[in-house]
């Protein structure tokens, strides 16, 4: 799912949750040769950001894996994504940092405004950090998925346009129907398949349950350079229960409008027309920028839309079968960082199946239980600071928000 940029927001609420659980400087193995174990044939659901890192380690553990993905290709499009902490770590054992460095957008100013375009509060960009453990860097989400790609040099059997029918486990194995009605025996699965994960919604009692609504909705769309803004730099307008945000580059703009809603709305998520006119509906009165950028939404072209919510459920494995990222543990785009979850649950999880090669269902316990207190923060902090932050509710929120950025009771 795209990041809604919100890395200035969260820096200090995060270095808070890593103080607090000493989450992202988690004593990591170094996988560099395959387990001495019995080489597995894996499934893997997703060819994202989990799925494509999943495949990575369990390829470095030697087993033989396998890659459905839904779509007819790599999933493409979508917002930046925030390497840094852990992340950077990991990308360092894969070794892709330097490809991600080599990559690295430059850093952006970060402003809130007022209907007169007014700055109410500002965060000059900073270059990274010489200490790798201060850095922060953002890359283009497409190039990340090229790198990942890449990473894997053809060693899994990847198939497009496939997605999981039927799944039936036994002692020994799973067995999996696929949707072209073929048969396969799998030793592990892992369900990397996103916020909507079918592989959650197969294996799981009471999966639907596990969607948290955080009270609102979001479009975003990635167009080419508009001129509204300067390039690096990130722009964030609020009124009550409605905020307006722009993200410039050098070559393109994202365009990123949110409403609140106390209710969760009842909308067809394949109806694109649909999903324009409840942003146009919602947005035709706002001043500042919106105008604009309404004319980039009323027009035909790709973008996201969807509410603002988490996956939060009991566990994450059952029997053969774990999930790996937003699948699992979406903390929302408002945390700003569903790629780096993901990079970082699916090295999480290669340990502990490195460290207890013999019995899955200690290694899928470790890999909870070492990660679920930071995610359960993350989104915790989401849903609460997070929100109010970018996404006032109403006119108490939003001035209460301003009154912190006056201020300077917010961290830009």
């Amino acid at each position: 799912m795209p990041s809604f940029c919100t890395e200035y927001i969260y820096r200090s609420n995060l270095e808070t949750v890593i103080d607090n659980e000493s989450a992202m400087a988690h004593p990591s193995t170094s996988i560099s040769t395959p387990a001495k174990t019995e080489t597995l044939p894996v499934l893997i659901s997703g060819a994202s950001f989990a799925g494509l890192a999943t495949a990575f380690w369990m390829t470095r553990l030697g087993h033989r894996v396998t890659i459905i993905e839904t779509a007819e290709g790599l999933r493409r499009g979508g917002t930046p994504v925030d390497i840094e902490g852990e992340t950077i770590d990991i990308l360092g054992r894969m070794g892709l940092f330097d490809a991600v460095r080599a990559r690295a957008l430059p850093p952006r100013n970060f402003a809130f405004k007022d209907e007169h375009d007014t700055t109410l509060g500002e965060l000059t960009a900073a270059s990274p950090a010489e200490d790798q453990t201060m850095a922060r860097y953002e890359i283009h989400r497409d190039d990340l998925l090229d790198i990942l790609f890449a990473s894997l040099d053809g060693a899994v059997d990847l198939r497009f346009g496939r997605s999981i029918r039927q799944l039936r486990q036994g002692p020994d194995d799973v067995c999996v129907t696929l949707n072209d009605g073929s048969h396969h025996r799998y030793a592990l699965v892992f369900g990397c398949d996103g916020n909507r994960s079918n592989t959650r919604s197969l294996v799981f009692d009471n999966a639907d349950a596990a969607s948290y609504y955080m009270g609102g909705y979001f479009y975003l769309r990635v167009v080419p350079e508009t001129g509204l803004l300067p390039p690096n730099c990130t722009q964030v307008f609020s009124q009550p229960g409605l905020t307006a945000m722009l993200n410039g580059y050098d070559d393109r703009t994202d365009i990123a409008l949110a409403f609140r809603s106390e209710q969760q709305i009842d909308y067809d998520f394949r109806d694109k027309a649909q999903q324009r006119q409840l942003i146009l509906d919602h947005f035709e009165r706002l001043g500042w920028k919106v105008p604009a950028m309404l004319k980039h939404v009323a027009v035909e072209g790709d973008f996201y839309f969807d509410q603002a919510n988490q996956i939060r459920i009991k566990a994450w494995s059952k029997g053969r079968v774990a999930l790996v990222g937003d699948a699992g543990y979406c903390v929302s785009p408002v945390a700003g960082m569903g790629g780096s979850m993901a990079l970082i649950g699916a090295a999480r999880l290669a340990d502990a199946l490195q460290q207890q090669p013999d019995d899955h269902a200690a290694a899928f316990r470790d890999y909870e239980d070492g990660l679920r207190p930071f995610v359960e923060a993350v989104q915790e902090r989401a849903a609460t600071e997070g929100m109010s932050t970018l996404f006032p509710a109403d006119d108490r929120e939003l001035e209460e928000r301003n009154r912190k950025i006056l201020e300077r009771e917010i961290d830009l």
